[in-house]
């Protein structure tokens, strides 16, 4: 197409016609094809994630902290738009991991998934350098706002929980008031924090950092151990969420099909793009599962797994308790004392555990990930990547802890970063390297047939043979529809979406 051979002159990529297949080697400044552990800046671990691990990393990714505020969305801005916007991130997030795997797999010397190369590898490959730097500041911002958000949420969750069990937190306050400071009930100043609107350390706080910081250290497929755990305990949790939903008593009319708030409504997109903001991390997975692993068939499983938690506790928990606009669902669920004693036992226990298992099996990851993307292209060495990766966010969270702020943070870095970054973006890999994928075909019907020299290509791109070519595919190969057509169609949609409610937030926020 000349549009796109005036968009991205860069890929042409000349490459000298072989007389005969040859095997391409893994390039060492793209991955590495084994583990390396004997070099000090080596990142990564084997390929050692099975199916049921992936599972459970994925899951846990997307069923973070921020499930506990679902209920609240949904009684806020009615049924229809948050079940509406969950099946669209739901569809168009899968959609985008898989052509992030499928460009993953198109750059050279990946075929299989045999080496090893991260979503700033996948951008270098394909885009411009002026656009691969754009979008290597856009994927930094994002994971760190995703891990600053998720260490906030979990600090402030892991507080309201000691709160709720034992009616006392501690914590040292830096400002406005310096000093050791003790609440035994929540501080309500239209602050998320049961600290108020200060800058505090808090316990919940130190303990989140002290069992997080250790696994961020670590490589992915260690962490997988605790992914398979933590996966386990949360689906009782939310076994015991149903429960105790149905022994409370559902009322629908708490929850109409739409309310007639636009600034409940227009913070529902951004509030359920941050809970689907995954797609970032799905090449560390991809490099570090087992190759017998289905890529599709695990995206798709994980992403409607997901999604049924999310509308079952949100349109669940909205129906059985009725919500302030500083409660969230550990909160009502600990209030309540209408129960049979069993369940109040249970409730209490849950409380006090889905805040350890939920930021145990989240915030490490977003750590690994950045710290994989700074090493691979020698942004930093190690050193340098687990400090930024691991230990800066921490120091930055604190400044954010105390304020009801970071909502307008995670409600404006969805819409602005991380909507482009997770839903834009790898559609735009994927439609480059499926072109590139096209041309290598076409390259190769001219060199098997020279009757086809009359074919014509897209960026006259030399012909580069692979071994093993097409192994991975978004769809199935289907008539009417083409991935290609999906992922524009998505692009457009995404972007419309997402513009529309920044407006929509701006028009709010001055009126």
């Amino acid at each position: 197409m000349p549009l796109l051979d005036w968009i991205f002159p860069c890929l042409r990529t000349p490459v000298p016609i072989p007389d005969k297949p040859i095997e391409v080697t893994i390039l060492d400044h793209v991955h590495s094809s084994e583990v390396n552990e004997s070099d000090p800046n080596h990142v990564g671990g084997g390929k050692e994630i099975t199916y049921v691990g992936g599972i459970a990393l994925l899951v846990n990714s997307i069923t973070g902290p921020g499930i506990v505020q679902i209920p609240l969305i949904y009684q806020l801005s009615g049924w229809l738009t948050p079940t509406i916007i969950m099946l669209l991130c739901q569809i168009a997030s899968s959609f985008s991991a898989s052509m992030l795997c499928y460009a993953m797999e198109k750059v050279k010397g990946n075929e299989r998934f045999r080496g090893r190369v991260e979503f700033s590898g996948v951008a270098r490959e394909f885009l411009p350098y002026w656009a691969f730097v754009v979008t290597m500041v856009l994927l930094v911002i994002s994971l760190m706002a995703l891990l600053i958000s998720s260490v906030i949420l979990s600090a402030q969750t892991m507080d309201g929980a000691l709160l709720s069990m034992f009616n006392v937190s501690y914590g040292i306050e830096f400002f406005p008031h310096p000093g050791f400071v003790t609440i035994s009930s929540v501080n309500n100043t239209g602050s998320y924090s049961p600290f108020g609107n200060i800058v505090v350390l808090s316990l919940g706080y130190v303990i989140v950092l002290c069992l997080t910081i250790p696994m961020g250290l670590f490589n992915l497929d260690d962490n997988i151990i605790i992914q398979n755990i933590a996966f386990g305990v949360t689906a009782l949790i939310f076994l015991e969420w149903f429960v105790n939903f149905f022994f409370v008593g559902l009322e629908p009319s708490r929850t109409p099909a739409f309310v007639v708030n636009w600034n409940n409504q227009a913070q529902v997109l951004g509030t359920i793009i941050f809970n689907y903001a995954f797609v970032t991390t799905i090449p560390s997975w991809a490099n570090e599962k087992r190759p017998e692993v289905s890529i599709n068939r695990s995206i798709w499983l994980s992403t409607s797994i997901a999604t049924v938690f999310y509308i079952m506790i949100g349109i669940l928990g909205a129906w059985a308790f009725q919500f302030t606009s500083d409660q969230d669902l550990l909160d009502v669920i600990n209030l309540e004392t209408g129960n049979p004693k069993f369940l109040v036992s249970t409730s209490k226990i849950a409380v006090i555990v889905f805040p350890l298992v939920s930021f145990l099996s989240s915030i490490p990851v977003f750590s690994i990930v950045i710290k994989y993307n700074l090493v691979e292209h020698n942004i930093c060495r190690k050193g340098f990547a687990n400090f930024w990766a691991v230990i800066f966010p921490w120091l930055i969270s604190i400044a954010f802890y105390g304020g009801a702020g970071i909502q307008d943070v995670i409600n404006w870095t969805s819409l602005c970063v991380n909507g482009f970054i997770n839903f834009v973006v790898p559609m735009i890999l994927y439609i480059i390297a499926n072109f590139r994928a096209d041309n290598r075909r076409i390259n190769q019907m001219k060199l098997e047939d020279p009757s086809n020299a009359e074919i014509e290509d897209d960026f006259d791109e030399p012909l580069v043979i692979y071994e093993d070519q097409d192994i991975f595919s978004v769809l199935p190969t289907l008539r009417y529809v083409k991935a290609t057509q999906i992922a524009w169609v998505f692009i457009v949609l995404m972007t419309i979406l997402c513009f529309a409610v920044i407006v929509l937030n701006i028009v709010v926020a001055f009126t």
